[in-house]
């Protein structure tokens, strides 16, 4: 990308720097994975692309401003890259800087040419192609709002656009012994607002990769615990018990894994908990972590699920995500104990557990009788 002053390369490479920190920051370090790596990886790319620029433009260095006006135009490929990770689709993550490697070589090479323009303008169509291809992406994402990916999808559809108008600039103006890109001020003016446009989205997907958008499901657990609770109380049924099941040391196993890693053991505590209960057994969500399970059994029989429950949960498997003994507490409220009321049996259960997560976990305490 080429600027007609020092002050505008210095503009954008302060910005691509506050951007690149804010991702990196914000992004990557919050959950660090694939999809935000790439991310980080497209702003710094752009960072020291804009670096190069200042230093080309303060030190008249020509081949130099072209090499790193070229290696800018590998930023696109980086987060078409990121949004295919984004999807554990193959994403190609080496596309990016070989992109910007060669467009940088190509353009900086050819300096002083009547091809010179040319070049730019179909490196410059190569980026905007897999921008294109970003919206695609961005258009086919199992989303119910696509307000957070509107303005990501709205710049990578119009850089395709200022493409062919450079692409038929330069073609016309073939020949005519001009070495500056043809529309270089529209041309910078889109990176700007591709950068600004991309930190807006990205970074929203970054930071909330599991709900990609998408507005959860109402968990019915409340619901019908409620009502299985009044009918209990209509009929006189003393029986019932509701659990609070979490997962222990969840910050220690987020940070140890990553946030990939994290997914999978919540994945297997919840088919612990499902696997260790009757079927007839109501099971619903007690935080990001952790279950409320509302089950009517003899103390027993209670007990023996427990047990069966944290077994499970600590018993090593070849394919868990990390190679430690996981473990479980759980808090146990008892109608006959606490009443009908599935909040204040919830609650009861809930410091029940935090009772026996501060005792060192891995254990199950009852709830205290409400007086």
């Amino acid at each position: 990308m080429t600027y007609s002053s020092l002050d505008d390369a210095v503009v954008l490479a302060v910005l691509a720097t506050l951007m690149s920190m804010i991702m990196i920051g914000l992004g990557f370090l919050y959950r660090p994975r694939l999809a935000t790596l790439l991310w980080s990886l497209m702003f710094l790319q752009v960072t020291l692309s804009a670096y190069g620029t200042v230093v080309a433009n303060a030190a008249s260095l020509h081949q130099l401003a072209d090499a790193s006006a070229g290696f800018a135009l590998g930023a696109p490929a980086l987060v078409w890259s990121g949004l295919r990770a984004d999807q554990d689709k193959r994403s190609l993550p080496w596309l990016g800087p070989a992109l910007g490697f060669v467009a940088g070589v190509a353009y900086a090479v050819t300096d002083g040419t009547d091809a010179h323009t040319l070049v730019f303008s179909l490196a410059y169509v190569a980026s905007a192609a897999l921008a294109a291809l970003s919206a695609l992406e961005l258009l086919h994402r199992d989303e119910r709002s696509m307000g957070r990916l509107l303005p990501l999808t709205i710049a990578s559809a119009t850089l395709p656009l200022i493409a062919v108008a450079s692409l038929i600039a330069a073609t016309v103006t073939l020949g005519s012994h001009l070495t500056a890109p043809a529309l270089p001020d529209l041309k910078a003016i889109g990176l700007l607002a591709y950068l600004t446009c991309a930190i807006v989205t990205l970074l929203s997907l970054a930071r909330s990769p599991d709900a990609a958008g998408s507005e959860e499901p109402a968990d019915p657990f409340p619901a019908v615990a409620a009502d299985r609770l009044a009918r209990a109380r209509e009929s006189n049924e003393s029986g019932w018990s509701l659990l609070s099941v979490s997962l222990d040391d969840t910050d220690s196993l987020r940070v140890a894994g990553g946030e990939v890693a994290f997914r999978r053991i919540l994945a297997r505590f919840r088919a612990n908990v499902r696997a260790s209960f009757p079927a007839d057994a109501d099971i619903g969500a007690d935080g990001p972590s952790g279950y409320f399970v509302l089950i009517s059994r003899p103390d027993g029989a209670i007990r023996d699920c427990i047990r069966d429950l944290l077994d499970r949960v600590s018993t090593v498997t070849p394919d868990q995500p990390l190679a430690v003994e996981f473990s479980t507490s759980v808090g146990w409220a008892k109608t006959a104990d606490g009443g009908y009321d599935l909040a204040t049996l919830s609650a009861a259960a809930h410091e029940a557990m935090e009772r026996a997560q501060r005792a060192g976990g891995h254990r199950w305490e009852r709830a205290q009788p409400v007086r």
